[in-house]
């Protein structure tokens, strides 16, 4: 039994009318009527001259979720924005064939215009270059001058789209990059599959980068995906930092009952007193130690940097002269991130730290030990952020940090407002402002 409510139109070309109706309905299909799902597919059909056709829109949605009399999603429906944008848009293509049979004296027949409809889907999907083909192409290029990581990041991103393709029963093509497609992807990412805000807005800005490359080679025509509602989402967050006091209590730990642990704390501290990412500390040796500093091409930004060796790097050299490179032996981030946890717990790093984030409109907010919190990235705003606290001008630091503007080198300084007040003081003390 099919439901409906519809939006209706009529439309008069050379004084003759031409009655038509369009009109979403929901139905079940065979799979939900045996299985008792309250989903519904929704369906558009088109009726002309009392003949009708329908299109399957791809989408579902729970019947009291529905809006019967004005035929959208309802606003309680937690992805009705999107949702109810990708039916418009639907709805609008329709309307497009019609209009465009009556500016060519055609009679819009549900015949003709289910056979255009067809006709227009197929001939998106034969563009000379697929965009899941292309951005294997684009990736397979990118290995030539980005990082691993980098193209570890475009392959992830590549296969959240592909989920969810398969998650919302479409085919992206180039000319699905939309608004409509913003949205829902905004929901299937936060809300169904429980990311952060941030990672969306990471993966935006990947696909954007993977869009304009490929509309700079006149791969496709597509520009809706420049809309400014099309950006990429960010997010201050309360990312933590170890002070100077308790990186000294992890060094102070005795580990020796633990060989893979006392090298993962070693390994950290390193990052913490050079700000090297950990993908550098891997490939670090004595070759690179030269007159009491590390000289170091670093793998993502591909620069040479300088950073001189402070007294808790030496002494840990000391404890590794007799290995093979010199430094400690660096497993998996994965690794590295679980044994840090245990790591700070025993060096009593408990303090209760509040962790907000959103996905997508909702926000969430958790209250952990510090210790959880901690991961190999930890030490690069550990390094920065102490630096910046003892005086050491921006500049100064984003040389061996690598920042290129200051925007991306304030999101490492990790200080609280007591803290803020109390560098403020300081600096007004030297000054003799005060």
């Amino acid at each position: 039994m099919w439901g409906y409510v519809g939006f209706w139109g009529n439309v008069i070309v050379s004084n003759k009318p031409y009655m038509s109706t369009v009109k979403f309905i929901l139905s079940k299909s065979q799979h939900q009527r045996k299985v008792n799902s309250k989903s519904l597919m929704v369906m558009l059909r088109y009726t002309h001259n009392k003949q009708s056709v329908l299109f399957f829109t791809h989408k579902n949605i729970d019947d009291d979720c529905w809006d019967f009399n004005n035929q959208c999603g309802k606003k309680s429906y937690a992805s009705h924005l999107s949702f109810n944008t990708y039916l418009r848009t639907f709805k609008q293509k329709i309307d497009d064939i019609v209009n465009q049979c009556f500016i060519n004296s055609q009679n819009p027949s549900t015949v003709l215009v289910k056979q255009l409809f067809v006709e227009q889907q197929n001939n998106i999907a034969s563009t000379s270059v697929s965009f899941f083909d292309y951005c294997n192409q684009f990736i397979e290029q990118s290995k030539k001058h980005k990082c691993h990581s980098t193209i570890k990041t475009y392959r992830t991103i590549v296969n959240k789209l592909v989920q969810y393709q398969k998650y919302s029963n479409v085919t992206l093509h180039w000319d699905s990059f939309n608004l409509s497609f913003y949205y829902d992807f905004l929901h299937f990412y936060t809300s169904v599959q429980g990311y952060h805000t941030n990672g969306f807005g990471r993966a935006i800005q990947i696909l954007k980068v993977i869009l304009n490359d490929a509309f700079d080679k006149n791969i496709h025509q597509n520009t809706s995906y420049k809309h400014k509602n099309f950006k990429v989402l960010t997010e201050d967050v309360n990312n933590i930092y170890l002070s100077e006091d308790e990186l000294q209590r992890i060094i102070s730990l005795d580990l020796s009952f633990n060989a893979t642990m006392q090298s993962v704390r070693d390994a950290f501290i390193i990052g913490c007193y050079t700000g090297l990412r950990i993908s550098d500390i891997t490939k670090i040796n004595k070759e690179h130690v030269c007159n009491n500093t590390i000289k170091i091409k670093t793998q993502k930004t591909d620069q040479w940097v300088t950073i001189p060796l402070l007294e808790p790097v030496r002494n840990i050299m000391l404890s590794y002269r007799s290995s093979a490179n010199g430094f400690p032996t660096v497993c998996c981030s994965l690794t590295m991130n679980k044994y840090l946890k245990q790591i700070g717990e025993l060096a009593g790093l408990s303090d209760v730290v509040i962790k907000v984030r959103s996905k997508g409109k909702t926000r969430v907010e958790q209250r952990l030990p510090k210790f959880q919190l901690i991961t190999t990235h930890t030490a690069r705003r550990s390094f920065a952020t102490n630096l910046f606290k003892k005086g050491v001008p921006s500049r100064v630091i984003m040389l061996i940090t690598g920042h290129k503007t200051e925007k991306s080198f304030n999101s490492y300084i990790k200080i609280n407002s007591d803290e803020n007040a109390e560098l403020l003081l300081s600096y007004l003390s030297n000054d003799n402002l005060l």
